[in-house]
């Protein structure tokens, strides 16, 4: 007969800290200005060249003003594009609004190659202005990017390897994430790693199917929540041995009735050792507490991977207790104090 299924443990991740942000070095910044100048001019060279081609196709329409048009053309491509890189930069951006100079730039094409009868023109006309629309796009990219990690608001992206491999248990894994709003693809792994064997739990508790209608609803709830941890996951409290009162007597010697060559088919589940990560412990569970955030499994494993300590799940859940232990056995003595 199955045993009846545990408490779970509960190990919310919505209100994980946003990564942060690696501040440039000065040669990175240096790179940088000097990329932007770049593309600055390169910018400077499409406006040279199609400011001559634009204004003789527009003299017919709009005569001696025929050179605001190439002139409001570029300036418009130019303020857009850098409207779009301050939005990005304030993680603000619209979407849509990159089509403005997309417009633009497909109107300034036309413009110059509108009399083009070669190829050659064709192509020279067209090269520079998509430079600068590509330009653009990557400086918006890198800039909302790194806007998003600093807000929080960033989704790591799968792997294309991943995708290849497994595509279907991918989708599902992108599923819970977008539906989780679990931005993380590492905690993401976390917890599909603990839904999977949570699930296995369920079915060898409840039977493969029945499951799904012997469980207790809370239990389903929280599964499909993603908030099921298995039970074999979850750390043993510390105990202190009590003193014993009991007389221990010899027994008389006689004849075992343990057959020989048997073992004992319970044995105790120790606790592991994590004496080695008690600083990075203590360290990450100060720094929760000046945010104000609990301490959980997952946060705790995920601050251990980024500062460089590689840990299994069953010492991150015993080192889990083992700071709850000593943070409630110093509380006391600070309210006394």
């Amino acid at each position: 007969m199955a045993e009846p299924y545990t408490a779970p443990y509960l190990t919310p991740v919505r209100g994980l800290a946003p990564a942060e942000v690696r501040a440039l070095t000065e040669h990175e910044q240096t790179v940088i200005t000097v990329v932007g100048g770049l593309v600055a001019a390169l910018g400077l060279l499409g406006f040279v060249n199609s400011f001559a081609r634009v204004a003789a196709a527009a003299h017919d329409s709009f005569g001696r003003l025929a050179f605001t048009v190439p002139v409001g053309i570029d300036v418009g491509i130019a303020v857009f594009s850098a409207l779009d890189i301050v939005l990005a930069r304030l993680d603000m951006r619209l979407r849509w609004l990159r089509l403005i100079p997309w417009s633009l730039t497909g109107a300034t094409v036309y413009l110059n190659v509108a009399g083009e009868r070669s190829v050659f023109g064709v192509v020279a006309h067209a090269t520079l202005p998509a430079l600068w629309v590509a330009a653009v796009e990557v400086a918006a990219h890198v800039v909302r990017t790194r806007a998003g990690l600093a807000a929080g608001t960033h989704m790591d992206s799968i792997r294309l390897s991943r995708w290849l491999l497994a595509p279907s248990a991918t989708v599902r894994l992108w599923r819970r994430m977008v539906l989780w709003e679990t931005r993380s693809y590492p905690a993401a792994l976390v917890r599909e790693r603990d839904r999977l064997l949570a699930l296995t739990d369920l079915k060898d508790t409840y039977g493969p199917v029945t499951w799904r209608w012997k469980a207790p609803r809370r239990i389903k709830a929280l599964y499909k929540l993603g908030e099921l941890t298995p039970a074999a996951d979850m750390p043993e409290p510390v105990r202190e041995p009590e003193p014993s009162t009991r007389t221990t007597t010899t027994p008389p010697r006689g004849r075992s009735t343990r057959r020989k060559g048997t073992r004992s088919r319970t044995r105790r589940r120790t606790v592991p050792n994590v004496d080695d990560l008690m600083p990075a412990g203590r360290r990450i569970a100060a720094e929760a507490d000046e945010r104000g955030e609990p301490l959980t499994r997952d946060r705790l494993a995920i601050g251990l991977r980024q500062s460089g300590t590689t840990a299994g799940n069953e010492r991150v859940g015993a080192l889990l207790a083992r700071l709850k232990h000593e943070n409630d056995t110093t509380a006391p003595m600070e309210g006394d104090q």
